[in-house]
């Protein structure tokens, strides 16, 4: 019985010598796992994007000077207005954040061939200025000229909407 018995078994695989099982490729099933990889990595450069534009939150903020002169306001030896030696074309803005941070800076821009105006006996000389790429913050102080002139102040909304006229001159 014993050798009817065997002889009905189904034949067994032989064993391979270990340097040809070696030799032998494992195969698994290794595209779910790459599947998951790459959603996991487009789930994360999504979140981590979404957090930059959202949090960055980088605008521009525009402005104007106005120079009132008593008189003709015309280029001085000092490179600056009659009056105004530290405004002229290309005089530094700073930008500030609620805690007085430098945040942006800029320059002083005359529109070329503008000329000066005179309005209710004054000359009025007009500059520009942007600060582009702006970081968010609560506030916005804006100076520009020598150190006795001031800052003037906005709240973020009214700055970025409306942005910064500034006037100087009598």
């Amino acid at each position: 019985m014993t050798t009817e018995a065997n002889a009905e078994q189904e034949p067994q695989p032989q064993a391979l010598p270990m340097s040809e099982f070696a030799q032998q490729p494992i195969r698994r099933k290794r595209k779910p796992l790459l599947l998951f990889a790459a959603a996991s990595i487009v789930v994360v450069l999504v979140t981590v994007l979404t957090v930059v534009l959202t949090t960055a939150g980088s605008t521009a903020v525009n402005g104007t000077l106005t120079l009132l002169c008593d008189m003709q306001c015309t280029k001085s030896t000092a490179d600056g207005y009659d009056g105004y030696t530290d405004l002229s074309d290309g005089s530094q803005v700073t930008l500030v954040n609620e805690s007085g941070r430098v945040v942006a800076t800029t320059e002083l821009h005359r529109t070329p061939g503008e000329q000066t105006k005179i309005v209710a006996g004054m000359w009025v000389r007009t500059f520009t200025f942007t600060f582009a790429d702006v970081p968010s913050a609560e506030r916005y102080g804006v100076h520009v000229g020598n150190n006795n002139r001031g800052t003037l102040w906005k709240d973020a909304d009214e700055a970025e909407r409306a942005g910064f006229q500034l006037s100087l001159g009598s």
